[in-house]
């Protein structure tokens, strides 16, 4: 078993599927939501630099889920989510799968909605 400090080394190094399947296995562990958005955005990263933007997306849009459910305020939360759906959004139009666009844009307008309405 590799240490998750060692995870980077496997990342430089260009053994990033192996670095994806150490982090996806700490993250089961990890309790804070704010270490998992961490772990989240870290994953997703691996996932691009492996050109699998599916699911790179799908990891920022777990960070963006798990933004919202942080226990501070609703804009705040909302601010923290919308970063990660972005950063989804370019991921999915990367990938080409117009459907997971045209949803994570309508998250999109949501969170700005709730960013507007404070």
């Amino acid at each position: 078993m590799v240490s998750v400090s060692e995870v980077f080394d496997l990342a430089r190094s260009g053994e990033r599927a192996t670095a994806v399947s150490v982090l996806k296995q700490e993250f089961q562990r990890l309790q804070s939501s704010e270490h998992k958005v961490q772990l989240c955005e870290w994953i997703a990263s691996c996932f691009e630099n492996l050109n699998d933007y599916e699911q790179a997306a799908e990891w920022y849009e777990m960070a963006g889920l798990l933004c919202l459910s942080e226990t501070g305020s609703e804009l705040i939360n909302a601010l923290m989510a919308l970063e990660q759906y972005e950063r989804a959004l370019t991921c999915h139009e990367q990938g080409e799968d117009e459907e997971s666009v045209q949803k994570c844009l309508q998250i999109i307008d949501e969170l700005k909605h709730t960013y507007a309405a404070s």
